[in-house]
């Protein structure tokens, strides 16, 4: 194994981005990050000031040059915080466009279920009413239970081990003991009402409750991995101007559209990522 350079921060990055690449390569993996990987590589002067503050705060520490169990943190730190950057290109407008619109659409329907149960209870109720004092006759009935054995049918693990023992409870206790077909409607609403916002797993809801931005969107998602429990280094944070750096290479902005560590500062000062 050839020992990375230690004679510079960002000779030993490009020599361990390269590594990473060629590595990817040969196993024909993680092919989408191959032009960020490169891109890093070929603009390796632009991420200067980043490539310093990762090794002036975790060293030359290299994963594949571990000598001693103390040593791994600092080469886990290094190497996951690397690989971050070449996989933040799905913090970009387009990834959050869609989390927002699902996040809606979600919200909708909980709305929606919550309605249509509480409608559909009513009913339930009003026709069991019906058949008790209007004299009509059903033709069949259904229980709670029946429609839990009726929509299990196609369940084969249903049917092998809990239908049987299902059904004998319901003869052990009559009707008065179970909820009924309303009932159980109704807390289907009463439960979706009771929902919070749904939350992403990796998207903050800073982000989602903001209005669209590239700049903002990628900041305060890039910033919030390092505050979950996830291998990278707890509460680290790249300084503005070399977060800036990182987005203008990553998303490939033209000369006349790179940002400046004033936007990041902006960002950070404006917005408070919730964990």
């Amino acid at each position: 194994m050839t020992k990375l350079p230690t004679n510079s921060p960002t000779d030993f990055c490009v020599a361990f981005i390269e590594r990473e690449l060629e590595d990817n390569r040969e196993k024909k993996i993680l092919m989408s990050r191959w032009p960020i990987m490169q891109r890093m590589i070929d603009q390796a002067s632009n991420l200067e000031r980043v490539f310093n503050e990762l090794i002036h705060r975790f060293g030359y520490a290299d994963k594949l040059a571990i000598h001693y169990e103390s040593e791994r943190p600092n080469a886990e730190a290094v190497w996951l915080t690397l690989e971050h950057i070449w996989m933040s290109e799905d913090f970009a407008k387009e990834e959050f466009i869609q989390a927002r619109t699902n996040r809606r659409e979600l919200l909708k329907l909980q709305e929606d279920i919550s309605e249509l149960s509480c409608r559909l209870a009513g009913m339930l109720r009003r026709q069991s009413e019906l058949y008790e004092l209007s004299g009509f006759r059903r033709h069949d009935y259904q229980t709670a239970i029946d429609s839990l054995v009726q929509g299990g049918e196609h369940n084969y693990l249903f049917g092998a081990y809990v239908k049987n023992e299902l059904e004998s409870l319901a003869y052990q206790y009559d009707l008065k003991y179970w909820p009924s077909r309303a009932d159980v409607v109704e807390a289907i609403g009463e439960f979706e009402e009771l929902q919070p916002i749904p939350r992403h797993v990796e998207i903050p809801d800073a982000v989602l409750d903001g209005r669209a931005s590239d700049h903002k969107d990628f900041v305060l998602a890039f910033d919030a991995q390092f505050d979950e429990l996830n291998q990278l280094p707890i509460g680290f944070r790249f300084s503005n101007q070399a977060m800036a750096d990182i987005i203008n290479v990553v998303l490939d902005f033209p000369e006349d559209k790179l940002i400046l560590g004033d936007t990041i500062r902006t960002i950070r000062n404006r917005y408070v990522v919730v964990k």
